[in-house]
């Protein structure tokens, strides 16, 4: 869930195992549950998240509607999260490598880049292009290409496979 969290640009910050919730005594269910995540979200909501594998959601399905209905109480939003499907799961975690600033492409060359994917092309013709606008080595290229994948600057389909044929394109709003 962190990796996808941290890969979601209306999550700005979460933090794990933010709180107990304690039932009354006599409440079917009582016991006490500790909820996996808290986010804050950009627009200042709350958002409680617990993960659960796909078959375990049912087992647990009265504690997380217990969760859910004090999260309304409280005005946070509430999901379960059992994962990523397939191949966006692949996706973002190959993105995720990409985070780190050592990838970024500096200032200086972030023009160069979003001008290499607008109007959008392929992800092998973008980064051919940056690389004779840039001047550096297509490695490097590459890697700054996907940083700015990462951190929402450019956007692709994650649905579909990721390859040097997946369209590129410049996000709708760039990330700061």
């Amino acid at each position: 869930y962190l990796m996808a969290a941290d890969f979601d640009p209306s999550i700005l910050a979460f933090c794990w195992q933010p709180f107990v919730l304690k039932w009354p005594k006599g409440t079917k269910g009582h016991r006490g549950h500790v909820p996996d995540y808290f986010c804050r979200l950009g627009n200042g909501d709350g958002l409680v998240v617990d993960v659960k594998r796909p078959d375990k959601v049912e087992a647990n399905a009265q504690q997380f509607a217990m969760t859910r209905e004090v999260c309304e109480q409280v005005g946070w939003k509430y999901k379960v999260f059992t994962g990523l499907p397939e191949p966006r799961l692949s996706n973002v975690t190959f993105l995720c490598g990409f985070r780190q600033d050592r990838y970024s492409p500096g200032a200086e060359n972030v023009a160069a880049l979003i001008d290499a994917f607008t109007p959008g092309t392929s992800l092998e013709a973008g980064v051919r292009r940056a690389v004779r606008a840039t001047g550096r080595p297509r490695p490097v290229v590459h890697g700054n290409v996907l940083h700015l994948l990462w951190h929402g600057v450019l956007a692709v389909d994650l649905d579909g496979p990721l390859d040097l044929s997946s369209f590129v394109a410049v996000a709708t709003v760039v990330a700061a």
